[in-house]
């Protein structure tokens, strides 16, 4: 069996409306796979919210927190900035990350396997990154093997334009949202997507969507604009899945689908904050036609962030189911979604979780601060 992996981005999709929403091919990856959420370690204190998909926060208005002592509830409500102390984060045992929730750090963090004070993305403005020292999961694929089939497919085409995707990739698909309206971007990338998937050898492939972003800053999380572009998103997700079981060649081919999204948003619509619902991440994973069945997707540190040594404020959402659960008033529904807990999985795992998954071992040397997922 050739292992293929398929690895779809949903920009500012709220878990909690994802549960609730039921879109039907992402609630069925759920059901015969696995989930799981974490918790962002990283925000912006008192700043001014991104109201927009792609703006730039000027420089001078951000109120950053960081001060030692503040804990718990406490620290949820100032704002406080969190750091990470997983295992994974190499000895280090209390990392400030100065971030804001932004997609520019989010989907950083999610191509390098590295938190923003390693990429240097603290912004949607990309300056100081560090993509030379941290190239995206699929560059290191090539670079290990040559021989894989690479690609990666963006409406957001600053993804490629700063690197965060790089031109090493073997087929690199950027459009710009703004330019010709988002969903037409995204039908355009699905189409794209879906010839790659048709046509090629499809090793390792991403596809990043961003309409949910979008809608959800122009009119929140909350209305039948959001639940339309959910849905839209959903139904491109299952067409992937559709193309890739018609493959002559998938009875011979073993294919994980791993999806996520690169941060939340608040109910009036925005980010960039320290909110649960800003700051709430997911990953979810399944083997095109596999029953998972209670596996456990562990390997990352339990413990919730921290700063300075302190909890940040909320629930700790790492290592725990969220079926039927009720963080700090998301409403999650009571349906259980039949898949089994993930481990917490974090934005930084789902490269180093891709690359397993294709026989590549991280290196240590790398300095990556996610570690894969046991899929």
């Amino acid at each position: 069996m050739r292992d293929k992996v398929l690895v779809v981005g949903m920009d500012g999709l709220r878990f909690d409306r994802l549960v609730a929403l039921e879109p039907p091919v992402l609630s069925g990856l759920m059901s015969a796979g696995a989930y799981g959420t974490s918790l962002l370690p990283y925000g912006e204190a008192a700043a001014p919210r991104t109201e927009s998909p792609g703006e730039i926060v000027p420089e001078g208005t951000a109120a950053w927190g960081g001060g030692a002592g503040t804990s718990g509830e406490d620290a949820a409500t100032s704002g406080e900035i969190s750091s990470s102390s997983a295992a994974s984060d190499q000895g280090s045992s209390s990392r400030v990350i100065r971030s804001r929730t932004d997609s520019g750090p989010g989907w950083s963090s999610i191509a390098t396997g590295v938190w923003p004070d390693k990429h240097g993305v603290v912004d949607n403005a990309f300056t100081s990154h560090q993509f030379a020292k941290y190239p995206d999961f699929l560059t290191r694929a090539n670079t290990v093997r040559p021989d894989l089939t690479t690609a990666a497919f963006f409406s957001w085409a600053a993804l490629a334009d700063h690197g965060a995707f790089g031109p090493a990739i073997g087929t690199r698909f950027a459009l710009d949202g703004y330019a010709i309206t988002w969903p037409t971007a995204d039908k355009q990338v699905t189409e794209a997507a879906e010839n790659h998937l048709a046509n090629t050898g499809a090793d390792l492939t991403f596809v990043y969507l961003g309409e949910t972003d979008e809608v959800a800053h122009d009119l929140g999380p909350h209305g039948p604009e959001y639940t339309e572009a959910l849905h839209t998103q959903d139904a491109y997700l299952g067409r992937f899945l559709d193309v890739i079981r018609d493959r002559p060649t998938f009875a011979g081919e073993r294919w994980t689908v791993l999806v996520t999204t690169d941060h939340g948003h608040v109910d009036e619509g925005g980010h960039g904050g320290t909110s649960v619902e800003e700051r709430t991440v997911f990953v979810i994973a399944a083997r095109l036609d596999m029953d998972l069945g209670g596996t456990d997707l562990s390997g990352t540190d339990p413990s919730g962030p921290e700063v300075d040594g302190t909890e940040l404020g909320g629930p700790d959402l790492r290592g725990m189911d969220l079926r039927g659960a009720n963080p700090r008033g998301a409403n999650l529904g009571d349906t259980d979604l039949g898949g089994p807990g993930l481990g917490g999985p974090r934005l930084v795992d789902v490269g180093p979780t891709a690359l397993a998954l294709l026989g590549i071992e991280p290196d240590p040397a790398w300095g990556l601060d996610g570690v894969p997922l046991e899929v």
